[in-house]
């Protein structure tokens, strides 16, 4: 068991070793608080230094490091101050002239960019027209000889091979030995063309031979106008005033050729048909000449001098068609224009030498 606290006389207070003066208070005969260092009033408190500042929990701010240059020396002073990111702001007039120096520069180059741009194109043009009139002559001497193509030729064309035609102009002159009178001149017109036209005189010789190749000459006929052509070709002569048409067919191995000479007043009429003409001259069979040119592709062209426009028709008499790299055709049909230009030009010349020639 604990032994229990001795009381004090009477059995009040503490131990005698306990007992002491009491704590000191605010007054000696007042009552409160134990007077502490933070009380407010405390006299105690008023007797801190007052250069003693009360501390608070947590850390104190570090202190900031001043810039060191690299010799461990602070930096000057005009480190202290803030610097703002970029250049300073330039005034508006600064700016302003500065965009219009940009603008200027810019007009400039696409300035100098236009004008060069037109001088290649002026030098382009120059080169074409240059390249142009350089071409000129010898598409002018090609154009003067008579320039064939293939064509169906056929009495009632077919409308998956339409016929097609090619115009020429001989490129042949009249001799030195040529009377004076120009001989397209005495063609031109029935006036000064006043010779006998038949076939059998016109197309006279039961063989010609053009560069080295023989035809023979099967027959010879002269009718109107449109029996002799198909219908298209018949619209163009008869609308220009054909007379009469004069034909003859030759052949050499398989290959045949038929050629029409059809006769107008004027030359005016045979050139105008010269440049219409669609359609086909019929071929002409018989004679020991069997029949060719009938519905397949043939070689065709179409011609005119002073007041006559001629059309040669070839092909084979196989049956077959002309290709399109053929000769035999090709030089069947530039034989027959060879041959009625120079019998033209020979008639022209024997017109000339009458003496009632005008």
């Amino acid at each position: 068991m604990s032994k229990p606290m001795d009381k004090g006389p009477a059995g009040e207070g503490p131990d005698a070793d306990q007992a002491t003066a009491p704590l000191p208070r605010r007054g000696v005969d007042a009552s409160g608080r134990i007077p502490t260092a933070y009380g407010p009033g405390n006299p105690v408190r008023d007797q801190l230094d007052a250069a003693h500042y009360r501390i608070r929990p947590g850390a104190p701010n570090l202190p900031i490091p001043e810039p060191q240059q690299a010799d461990g020396s602070a930096e000057a002073d005009a480190a202290a101050y803030p610097i703002r990111p970029g250049t300073p702001e330039e005034p508006a007039y600064e700016r302003f002239q500065a965009l219009a120096e940009r603008k200027e520069r810019l007009d400039r180059r696409r300035t100098r960019i236009r004008w060069g741009a037109a001088l290649v194109a002026l030098c382009c043009l120059v080169a074409v027209g240059v390249a142009l009139l350089a071409s000129s002559s010898p598409k002018k001497r090609q154009a003067a000889a008579p320039q064939p193509t293939l064509a169906p030729a056929n009495p009632t064309p077919s409308p998956t091979a339409p016929p097609s035609t090619a115009s020429s102009t001989p490129s042949d002159a009249p001799s030195a030995s040529a009377p004076a009178a120009n001989p397209v001149t005495l063609l031109s017109g029935a006036a000064t063309d006043g010779a006998p036209l038949d076939a059998a005189g016109f197309f006279a010789g039961r063989t010609v031979t053009v560069d080295k190749q023989s035809y023979t000459r099967a027959l010879t006929t002269g009718s109107a106008c449109t029996p002799a052509v198909t219908a298209q070709l018949a619209a163009v002569l008869t609308r220009n005033g054909c007379r009469t048409l004069l034909r003859a067919s030759y052949s050499a191995g398989t290959t045949a050729v038929t050629v029409g000479v059809a006769v107008f007043d004027s030359a005016a009429q045979a050139q105008a048909v010269k440049q219409q003409t669609t359609g086909n001259l019929q071929p002409l069979s018989g004679g020991g000449l069997p029949v060719f040119c009938r519905l397949v592709v043939c070689r065709m062209t179409t011609n005119a001098i002073g007041r006559y426009a001629y059309f040669t028709v070839a092909g084979y008499t196989t049956g077959k068609p002309v290709p399109a790299n053929d000769t035999s055709a090709y030089a069947a049909t530039t034989a027959m224009n060879q041959l009625v230009f120079d019998g033209l030009l020979a008639r022209a010349q024997r017109e000339a030498a009458t003496p009632s020639a005008g």
